[in-house]
């Protein structure tokens, strides 16, 4: 009788060592392998990780939430490298600086008052809404291939550089001094 419980424990032993181990499939020489949600190191797939400045994000699709608060401020705010970003800056003093210039795009919403620092979207479009009273004080869109800026109220955007080209002023009905606006004229949008 006591063969059985032998052979039972062989038995298993033997099925043991044939499973099959999720790991393997996750081998790799290089990034290549991987697909776009991992990197290969040390020769296994592994998932990648968000960007320090992201709240959340999808590698895959290169996208960054950012998400500033009373509860979570930013002091500066910065767009990774390639990414498209979407910043929320939700309360008074909830963001500094937001720099856009490395992203692939920006979406920033400044509501509440002083909620945003200097804005600089560099040659990326950038889309922009302030809300409050000295929200955005500084918006630098000068060179920005499509960018769009609503401003609420007077006090909210004092200072906004807006792209020109000869003849055409992409802001509000041309206007000097306007919010930026992209609809304008075909000029005012070259992010394509």
């Amino acid at each position: 009788m006591t063969a059985l419980p032998t052979i039972a424990l062989a038995a298993l032993a033997l099925a043991g060592c044939s499973v099959h181990r999720q790991s393997e499939s996750f081998a790799c020489s290089n990034n290549g392998d991987c697909g776009s949600e991992r990197t290969c190191d040390r020769g296994f797939c592994v998932e990648r990780e968000c960007p320090g400045e992201c709240s959340s994000c999808s590698i895959g699709n290169r996208t960054c939430r950012i998400e500033c608060t009373g509860n979570r401020p930013c002091a500066a705010v910065r767009c990774p490298a390639g990414f498209e970003c979407t910043i929320r800056c939700n309360q008074a003093g909830a963001c500094g600086d937001v720099d856009c210039t490395e992203g692939e795009s920006c979406d920033i919403d400044c509501s509440g008052p002083a909620s945003c620092s200097a804005i600089r979207c560099g040659k990326q479009a950038c889309s922009i809404d302030c809300s409050g009273i000295a929200s955005c004080p500084l918006i630098d869109c000068i060179d920005s291939c499509r960018c769009d800026v609503d401003c609420n109220n007077a006090t909210a955007c004092p200072i906004v550089s807006c792209p020109s080209f000869p003849g055409t002023l992409c802001t509000d009905h041309g206007e000097p001094g306007a919010a930026c606006d992209s609809s304008v004229s075909v000029v005012c949008d070259t992010c394509n």
